[in-house]
């Protein structure tokens, strides 16, 4: 199948937040192209997989259960001394995704609502002579020439759609978090399905360890560490080094490294005829990297003001401004306190996490009493619990 000649929205990168928004812009009745540069969508995953429920269902509903390789239920924090806080519920507070599967069926439901996919496709020219975009499609290599009213950069950290727009800046290293990863198998089953998170800046400097559950005795466990660490062998030998002490029954299947932007300030996501969505936008987490819930939530911002600009027949950067300021005021005020935690955490030392575990057992029995609030007041909470730790706060926060 080739290209058409014109289509009215260009998305490129079929991920969460792409195909979420091409969802979108398709069932409003917009014509919509959405291409992906990898033979299979959601192939290979670079994700640890793992979501907060509530924002994920109020975007795109329930997932079918066979997106879900687990449910969770809670977490475990490990402590450099050895100390173990567990937070259990018996409700469902999170997922781990099946990424191949969950990717699949996004992309699966912006077709049904009538947008155009093509796998093999990769953008390869963008220029703006007119009010239109002139864009340059790779498939089968083959080049098409194809005009856009607007395109949609949803390509990722390397993605290339918003540098050949010329808005693209480079990713600056020390705003990145270094990941690596192993799926394995081997390990005993535990019910309920908790993650696991272990702190410590002699193991695991500037980042975390985590173990999530992928269903029986499968989980996902990786690092997350500072990117002077960002050698693919160091991280490497890190991981291995974190199973054989903390999971020596684990045998991976397979191994996967890559980068994560952790922003203190918003990228520019809007230009004439131009949006950018999820990690192209730098929109994961920057405190802990999760990137999921974000992209389909700024996915569903973007689609909303994108709708209405196409119908009053003005795309211009001053008609999709909205989309910055709709999501500033609401997920990215949020990200922006996290970008405040996240310098916290640089300064902290194993006593401190020590220390910060000890607080967040007492501030857990709030939770377990029934009187829940955010992940991060909670985190908040226990800074300001602590006077040592609130001195440390009060330069960075």
């Amino acid at each position: 199948m080739r290209p058409p000649d014109s289509v009215e929205v260009l998305v490129v990168g079929a991920g969460p937040a792409g195909s979420e928004f091409a969802r979108r812009l398709a069932a409003a009745g917009r014509e919509v192209l959405l291409v992906e540069k990898r033979p299979e969508i959601g192939n290979p995953v670079r994700c640890a997989e793992a979501v907060e429920r509530d924002p994920l269902v109020r975007v795109c509903g329930e997932p079918p259960p066979e997106c879900v390789a687990s449910p969770i239920h809670g977490a475990v924090g490990h402590a450099p001394d050895g100390r173990r806080v567990v937070y259990e519920t018996e409700e469902v507070v999170g997922l781990t995704l099946n990424r191949r599967l969950f990717d699949r069926w996004l992309a699966g439901r912006a077709a049904a609502a009538g947008a155009e996919v093509l796998t093999r496709t990769r953008l390869v020219g963008l220029e703006r002579p007119d009010d239109d975009w002139r864009v340059v499609l790779r498939r089968g290599g083959e080049q098409h020439e194809l005009r856009s009213r607007l395109v949609v950069a949803a390509d990722g950290v390397e993605g290339s759609t918003l540098r050949r727009a010329g808005i693209g800046k480079p990713w600056v290293s020390k705003r990145m978090h270094s990941g690596v990863q192993a799926r394995v198998v081997g390990l005993p089953r535990r019910e309920p399905p908790l993650i696991e998170l272990h702190l410590g800046r002699e193991r695991f400097p500037g980042g975390y360890g985590w173990c999530f559950p992928l269903g029986g005795d499968r989980a996902n466990i990786g690092l997350c560490l500072e990117p002077p660490l960002g050698v693919d062998e160091e991280l490497r030998g890190r991981l291995e080094a974190f199973l054989a002490r903390s999971y020596p029954g684990a045998r991976p299947v397979e191994f996967v490294a890559g980068t994560i932007p952790a922003l203190d300030k918003p990228r520019r996501i809007v230009a004439d005829g131009l949006l950018a969505l999820g990690d192209a936008a730098g929109h994961a987490e920057p405190f802990s990297g999760g990137g999921i819930a974000n992209a389909l939530q700024g996915a569903a911002v973007a689609a909303e003001v994108a709708v209405t600009a196409l119908d009053g027949g003005n795309v211009a950067e001053d008609s999709l401004r909205p989309y910055v300021e709709n999501w500033n005021a609401g997920v990215g005020r949020s990200l922006r306190r996290y970008a405040k935690l996240r310098r916290f955490y640089l300064s902290l030392k194993d006593r401190d996490f020590n220390d910060a575990l000890e607080l967040l057992e007492r501030q857990l029995e709030r939770w377990r009493t029934g009187k829940r609030s955010s992940v991060l007041s909670l985190l908040t909470s226990v800074v300001t619990s602590s006077p040592r730790l609130l001195l440390k706060a009060r330069h960075l926060l």
